[in-house]
């Protein structure tokens, strides 16, 4: 019998402990996109808050009000029902005006997505590495301008984003 989970290819609890947080973590089902942010030429704040998005653990409302009674799981900027990332980086009027003045590819934008990490994964297969990491700036811009908004109460126009 093989184990393919470790190089050693022999099973242990270890090995097993790990392939489960990994596969819990959404490791396995994007590989592809975990190994080929990592390997992107940008900021490493970038590629963290990247990471952070594709297991969608950056603090919105709606994670919050799942933790806190009587916190507002609602979108401050737009007023959507509920603020998840997302809304915050893809569906808010004001991010989808910074993604459409930055010419990304509306099927993009405006397709659902149940995940940030299939999200991200489906444009690092149709972009190329630099295209990627202007992406994944612009995003990065546009989660500084919403928390500029909610914690300094001013909002920079989508040209200035």
């Amino acid at each position: 019998m093989i184990w393919y989970h470790n190089p050693h290819e022999c099973y242990t609890s270890k090995s097993a402990y790990s392939w489960l947080l990994l596969k819990d973590m959404g490791y396995g089902p994007h590989r592809f996109l975990w190994k080929a942010l990592w390997k992107l030429d940008t900021l490493p704040k970038i590629r963290v808050f990247t990471w952070r998005v594709g297991h969608e653990i950056l603090p919105m409302n709606s994670k919050t009000a799942s933790i806190r009674q009587g916190f507002e799981k609602g979108c401050p900027r737009c007023g959507a029902k509920t603020e998840t990332v997302l809304h915050a980086l893809k569906d808010c009027p004001n991010s989808r005006a910074v993604l459409s003045i930055g010419r990304w590819s509306r099927s993009f934008i405006s397709k659902n997505y149940d995940h940030c990490a299939d999200w991200l994964e489906d444009m690092m297969r149709v972009l190329d590495k630099r295209a990627m990491a202007d992406l994944l700036t612009t995003l990065w811009n546009c989660w500084n301008n919403r928390n500029n908004f909610i914690f300094r109460g001013k909002e920079e126009e989508a040209k200035q984003i």
